[in-house]
């Protein structure tokens, strides 16, 4: 059976010529995404809480007493985070030249199926043959994160949250009829677009791309409650956030 595997990897490794045509197009990127999976919160605070705890933190951000501070009706949305951990495998192409020093007694030296003439070397002393070498790279990176789906920045303060107790699984159908919070990232197919326009972008040196292909190990979009609450005094106001299901209060940038 070890002799089997031995063959079986060894017969994949297997290089052939072909691979090594630099000219044609490149290989699109294929993206295996099939392992997301949504969730969302429900949530723990109600609405009058929510606004008294905006009240009190608005007025403290906006510099001025409770009493003066005067908070708007709590709008409840769902805030979107996404966890993801893919991997980028990829094969190219790169042409660079190749100085090797001859005797002065070689007339030409055959190299594949082409006869290469020597002549003065540039970096090597006496003679030498230039040769024009295709490399075949194999390449492996890995991505990783808690994005915020609003701002597209790392969201590691609320990871306890997504990883612990209380979300429930959920589709699509959900997601339309519920009020989710705009923002550039606000999905999983948003994020895997994203990160997909980064994979894509072809090493600078390449000739050509044989393959390249985008795997999400693990890609979880979750759906947290957040009021927002306008808090108004005089001329100045600002939108607290209120967490749902901890308390947790932000000012919305």
């Amino acid at each position: 059976m070890a002799n089997k595997k031995k063959k079986t990897a060894a017969k994949a490794a297997k290089l052939s010529p072909t691979m090594f045509k630099v000219t044609g197009v490149d290989s699109p990127l294929k993206v295996n995404d099939k392992s997301q999976k949504l969730y969302y919160f429900t949530a723990k605070i109600d609405a009058e809480k929510a606004r008294k705890v905006a009240t009190t933190e608005g007025a403290d951000v906006l510099g001025v007493s409770v009493a003066n501070a005067t908070a708007a009706k709590p709008a409840l949305k769902y805030d979107f985070y996404c966890t993801y951990d893919a991997t980028l495998e990829r094969k190219f192409l790169r042409s660079r030249k190749q100085e090797l020093g001859v005797n002065d007694q070689v007339k030409g030296v055959l190299v594949g199926k082409e006869v290469v003439t020597p002549g003065k070397g540039d970096d090597v002393p006496g003679n030498s043959v230039k040769l024009n070498v295709i490399e075949l790279f194999e390449t492996t990176q890995k991505d990783g994160m808690t994005l915020d789906g609003l701002t597209g920045g790392p969201a590691r303060e609320i990871e306890p949250l997504l990883k612990g107790p209380g979300k429930k699984t959920t589709a699509p159908a959900w997601v339309k009829k519920n009020s989710i919070s705009a923002g550039p990232f606000a999905s999983v197919d948003k994020v895997v677009k994203a990160v997909s326009n980064i994979a894509a972008s072809r090493p600078s040196d390449a000739k050509r791309v044989v393959l390249q292909e985008l795997n999400f190990k693990e890609l979880n979009g979750f759906y947290v409650p957040t009021y927002y609450v306008k808090v108004t005094s005089g001329k100045k106001s600002k939108t607290m956030k209120i967490n749902a299901i901890n308390g947790k209060v932000s000012v919305q940038v």
